[in-house]
């Protein structure tokens, strides 16, 4: 089933974002004491945050693909740049975001099941 229209779109957007941003703090995470690992990072929010900007507001939202990037930061002696302080920060607020999006499609989907059933 294809949900269309009050923000589906944008929420499915920013669940597949949030999703990939786990797997790679999790990689993160995992090489934490690897030498020369340098630290990833996924950017979406301030190129979804342009379009929607940019956007004609024609009721669909851009489409937006997140993006693995190398991140800057400061190296340690090993040449790493994982802070595991930083990862379970990051790892923390992008599951409150997935959580909160997920909530807001179950809510809306609720209300539309609510709706046909006439209640």
């Amino acid at each position: 089933m294809k949900l269309s229209g009050s923000g589906f779109e944008l929420l499915t957007q920013v669940m597949n974002a949030a999703s990939l941003r786990h797997r790679v703090i999790s990689q993160n995470i995992a090489n934490v004491n690897t030498p020369g690992y340098h630290r990833l990072e996924v950017t979406f929010e301030d190129e979804m945050a342009k379009a929607l900007t940019h956007s004609s507001g024609g009721g669909t939202a851009p489409i937006v693909k997140p993006h693995v990037v190398v991140a800057d930061g400061p190296e340690r002696v090993d040449g790493n740049t994982v802070d595991i302080d930083q990862e379970m920060g990051d790892l923390t607020r992008n599951a409150l975001l997935f959580e909160a999006a997920a909530q807001i499609v179950t809510s809306r989907i609720s209300s539309y099941k609510a709706a046909i059933a006439g209640r």
